[in-house]
């Protein structure tokens, strides 16, 4: 009889240990675009901290105040993830970027032409940040040489390198691809998907202010987004997009967050 009891415990012990290695909880990060204007980093990572975000994504410019905002947040025991550039004809500098080194910090990288000198640029900078562990990620981007996940997914193919993965973009993919298509699309670039953003959109919305809106609002169902992405295993971040969004951005940034809490419960809680 006590072992029987013992089995029954060690199977349920076994079954909780399973379910909780299963919860679907990425960090999530604020876009820069979407942080009130003029705030010094120190300031940021407050109001980042106390929200419960991870940290801040996509800050702008190959410069020296990546490594000084990064050190601020770290201060705070947040993270500063990206950086935002343009794919051009020579391979970025690493001078900027040796502070961040093996942090788990991203390029994400749009192309908005695309030619044979770009896709070694693009290779050369794969090698050169490989070495300090930083990520390269095409960044698909609607009116962009590389605007949809097939065209990122060629890209992949031409650089032919282990450290060039693809941001998925709800708000680019909605304006660019189907929203039928969106299962298929994730299936596709599954293992090469290094990161995604999101925020509130319309399903049907042609233009940014129906295609950006924060994540409490819009009638596309994050849930099947977010679903989608635990079915696959996802394991990287998850980038909160703000651009363009009007009204009190730390309002903005407070009521996405809660959103966010509440989309994670019903991925979780789900069949």
């Amino acid at each position: 009889m006590m072992k029987q009891v013992f089995t029954l415990c060690l199977l349920n012990l076994v079954l909780s240990l399973s379910l909780y290695s299963e919860k679907f909880e990425p960090q999530f990060y604020a876009f820069l675009n979407g942080m009130p204007p003029g705030t010094a980093p120190e300031k940021e990572a407050e109001i980042l901290k106390k929200l419960g975000y991870a940290g801040v994504s996509q800050v702008f410019g190959l410069n020296q105040h990546i490594a000084t905002r990064s050190n601020t947040y770290r201060k705070h025991g947040l993270k500063v993830l990206s950086v935002y550039l343009n794919a051009g004809e020579s391979p970025f500098p690493t001078e900027h970027l040796k502070p961040l080194a093996n942090q788990g910090f991203m390029i994400e990288l749009t192309l908005q032409k695309k030619s044979p000198k770009i896709i070694a640029a693009i290779r050369q900078t794969c090698d050169k940040m490989a070495a300090l562990g930083i990520k390269v990620t095409l960044y698909p981007h609607a009116g962009f040489a590389v605007a949809t996940i097939p065209q990122a997914m060629e890209v992949i193919k031409e650089v032919n390198h282990p450290n060039l993965g693809i941001t998925f973009n709800l708000c680019h993919f909605l304006k660019s691809e189907k929203a039928e298509d969106l299962e298929k699309t994730l299936d596709t670039c599954a293992s090469h998907l290094f990161s995604v953003t999101t925020n509130g959109a319309d399903i049907d919305g042609k233009h940014w202010p129906m295609l950006i809106q924060t994540l409490d609002k819009g009638s596309f169902p994050q849930e099947r987004l977010f679903k989608k992405l635990k079915e696959l295993k996802f394991k990287g971040p998850v980038g909160l997009q703000g651009y363009g969004i009007k009204g009190d951005k730390a309002e903005n940034i407070t009521k996405s967050i809660k959103a966010w809490q509440d989309i994670l419960k019903q991925v979780n809680t789900s069949n």
